[in-house]
């Protein structure tokens, strides 16, 4: 083969073919220089190095997602607002029937009296006041000017649940009923006639918007019977609830003692911010 038909032959020769016969007869010569990498093999090993981020962050998100999700739980309210009490309350977790028969001096199922009756209030409003870090309270979004506890207290910021609040506009209610016996058992007999009315409309406004805000779907169907000229509601459908018993235990381990006015000692200074801004609305009729 003469010159000009070798000179023809490579002319055909692609970029790709000329390295790649380079890079064979460079491997067959132990002595020969190292080539640099085409262009195809750093093609690669970038898109080798990108595969590898990519599953990197992919893998990453999955466990922060998977501990979140173990931390908060996975109910669509846990997504919404936070509560130091969700992890132990888990709404909506039990299917149940409520009791009926042991709040009712009245129920003929149930043979309490007024007295019975009245320490099963007692007992379920026994947990009241709980402690919050800082932590929590930033979590919830809680006003830094939030009551301290003392030091014998545990520290942090005293706080309750709305169960709790709620349950004790039941019974200020349910003692409302009842004048006759706990006008002589109750405190709030001690507050003036338009104090106590004040007191009961605030519980009758707060037990509504927790009504409403917890809207719950249990369904009454009714049944006919002899005598009764109307429907009578069934409701002792089963409803999911929460876990009440979790949630009350969570109460009991956080339970404080409500601080009172400090007094100041001589040469000691009590960290005890006062606004200056009006209590909500309702709160000065019922306190002042």
């Amino acid at each position: 083969m003469d010159f000009s038909s070798k000179h023809r032959e490579e002319d055909f020769l692609s970029d790709g073919d000329m390295e790649n016969e380079a890079l064979i007869s460079g491997s067959d010569d132990g002595d020969a220089p190292a080539t640099s990498p085409t262009k195809s093999q750093r093609y690669r090993r970038i898109h080798s190095f990108i595969n590898a981020l990519l599953t990197t962050v992919l893998i990453f998100s999955i466990i922060v997602t998977w501990r979140y999700e173990g931390r908060c739980g996975s109910g669509m309210e846990n997504h919404y607002y936070y509560s130091p009490a969700l992890e132990a309350t888990k709404p909506g977790s039990r299917v149940t029937h409520f009791n009926f028969t042991a709040w009712s001096p009245y129920n003929p199922n149930s043979g309490s009296t007024l007295e019975e009756v009245d320490g099963n209030w007692t007992n379920i409003l026994r947990l009241g006041m709980i402690g919050l870090t800082p932590t929590e309270l930033s979590l919830i979004g809680g006003s830094p000017h939030s009551v301290r506890l003392p030091p014998e207290s545990g520290g942090g910021y005293m706080a309750y649940l709305s169960s709790h609040h709620q349950l004790h506009c039941l019974y200020l209610l349910h003692q409302s009923l009842h004048q006759s016996y706990y006008s002589s058992r109750s405190v709030v007999w001690e507050l003036s006639a338009a104090r106590r009315l004040s007191h009961w409309d605030h519980c009758v406004e707060a037990l509504r918007q927790a009504v409403v805000c917890t809207a719950d779907a249990t369904v009454f169907t009714h049944d006919w019977y002899e005598g009764i000229a109307v429907p009578v509601a069934n409701d002792h459908n089963k409803r999911r609830c929460a876990d009440w018993d979790g949630h009350v235990r969570w109460q009991a381990e956080r339970q404080v003692p409500a601080p009172r006015t400090p007094v100041k000692k001589t040469g000691e200074s009590v960290e005890r911010k006062v606004l200056s801004d009006e209590p909500p609305p309702g709160y000065l009729s019922m306190y002042l």
